[in-house]
């Protein structure tokens, strides 16, 4: 705070100097926390295989991903369980344990890479006799030989929330109570139980109901929260209503390509404000870091010169995609076989500063350039582009056009890309129904390479399930049958 605000009245010297190495410091410990949560990434596990027993009463399978890669193409008739397979790891990581009792299955396991096996047995019907208080359905945690199990209760969830089931329709007007644990969403068209409304409209609620601790024990808590899966299904136009805690009854109804675009411009504003608040504790210190000599210009004349061009060439790229706003007064690079040792000096504080603050926009500038790229590729005679107001597409002649009138294969994409891009989390598990929707075979077949790319930047997985040939293209060696069904 004393960085970022006004200088204090009489201040003495002393005071204001051990400020700014105060600053000093905060900024190398900042930079250290930094560098240690990027490190710790690499020891999350990752899912490598799930099986799924009794689907339908019927089938089993095994689902791998192949050695060494990060996307899963699932095929099969219809019928054989690609989609239901698909939400039934969806509803066991997002701990909608009640809705998942309700699917027709003997067993889901999921096998992370280090061994650790997760599964969901239904319990036999005379397990359930005896203990009418629970679901049908025992979770256990298997690490080497150590094995844990929990059998969820059907608690009456008023325990949990406080107020009577009937008062959830007073506080969220979007939903209908059709049973004792069930609600139909009239914005997502589809039956919810407690858990989801909680996950879908918790912020609708009053403030005391927004926290309501979960009934799964700590070590089933940690495990489902080790991963971040989430399921692309085939809604994903129309996709989860928006929320606002400011206005808790209101729910925007616009397309998902438009929220997206509104998330992503938030996400950049979000960015410019860090990028102005590092510069602010910068400038702050410079004059002290220079006087203690943090800024000593090291190598040859040479190297500072590329390091300046590096930084207005880094500058340029960040004004070409929409994260900084185009500066109209062009910088010239002062000759430095003209500039002596204590201005070089100078320059080595600002190359150092100027480094710092842009590359608060890095892990941005990636995955727009890419979205930019990847979309601009695709669409014919329009112009994609991004800034602090979200996602714009322009005609060839400069004409807007509004997001939701676009194609639906065009809204596909750019919610694909989205999805991919900026919803996707290191470690997260992506589930992908029919990615083929409303797309030209030509935009099909481009699909997977799209995939493993955002993949490698995004750093997460993917099993999709399709019917088309187009988006496996020569990639068969990424293919898993259901129940070895490849016919013809």
């Amino acid at each position: 705070a004393l960085c970022h605000g006004p200088s204090l009245p009489d201040t003495p010297p002393c005071l204001g100097l051990a400020i700014d190495l105060a600053c000093v410091a905060l900024l190398s410990c900042y930079r250290h926390c930094a560098t240690l949560g990027q490190t710790s990434m690499a020891n999350i596990m990752n899912i490598d295989r799930v099986r799924v027993r009794g689907l339908f009463r019927r089938f089993d399978h095994d689902l791998a991903f192949p050695s060494g890669e990060s996307v899963m193409i699932v095929i099969g008739p219809n019928g054989f369980g690609k989609t239901t397979t698909l939400r039934l790891i969806d509803l066991l990581f997002s701990q909608s344990i009640r809705r998942l009792a309700t699917f027709p299955f003997q067993e889901i396991a999921v096998v992370f890479d280090e061994g650790t096996i997760l599964s969901a047995t239904r319990t036999t019907e005379q397990t359930r006799r005896k203990k009418q208080s629970h679901l049908p359905l025992t979770l256990s945690l298997q690490r080497g030989s150590k094995r844990k199990k929990f059998n969820p209760p059907t608690i009456d969830d008023t325990e949990r929330l406080g107020i009577p089931f009937s008062a959830v329709e007073d506080f969220i007007p979007h939903l209908d109570r059709v049973g004792h644990h069930h609600w139909f969403s009239k914005d997502m068209g589809e039956m919810l139980d407690f858990d989801d409304v909680l996950a879908y409209y918790g912020d609708f609620l009053p403030t005391r109901f927004q926290h309501i601790p979960s009934p799964n024990p700590d070590w089933l808590q940690d495990i489902l929260q080790s991963v971040a899966v989430r399921f692309i299904d085939t809604e994903r136009l129309t996709g989860r209503p928006a929320q606002h805690r400011r206005k808790r009854r209101d729910i925007r109804h616009a397309r998902t390509v438009r929220r997206y675009s509104d998330d992503l411009g938030r996400s950049i504003t979000e960015s410019i404000a860090k990028y102005g608040t590092l510069s602010q504790s910068l400038d702050r210190t410079f004059p002290t870091r220079l006087v203690a000599g943090g800024g000593r210009a090291e190598g040859s004349v040479d190297t500072l010169r590329q390091n300046l061009d590096s930084i207005e060439r880094k500058r340029a790229e960040l004004e070409e995609v929409g994260l900084l706003e185009e500066d109209p007064h062009s910088i010239a690079i002062p000759d430095l076989l003209q500039v002596d040792e204590p201005q070089r000096d100078v320059l080595a504080v600002y190359v150092q500063d100027a480094k710092e603050k842009l590359e608060v926009f890095d892990d941005l500038y990636e995955k727009v350039s890419t979205f930019k790229r990847i979309a601009n590729s695709r669409f014919h005679h329009k112009q994609v582009a991004v800034s602090k107001k979200g996602v714009t597409v322009t005609t060839a002649d400069g004409t807007p056009v509004d997001l939701e009138k676009l194609s639906s294969g065009e809204q596909h994409q750019l919610v694909m890309l989205y999805e991919l891009l900026f919803r996707a989390t290191g470690n997260s598990l992506l589930l992908i129904d029919e990615p083929e929707l409303s797309l030209h075979v030509a935009w099909q077949a481009q699909f997977v390479k799209d995939l493993e790319e955002t993949a490698k930047l995004s750093n997460f997985r993917a099993i999709l399930a399709t019917h088309s040939p187009e988006i496996i293209g020569d990639r068969w060696d990424l293919t898993v049958a259901l129940n070895g069904s490849i016919d013809n």
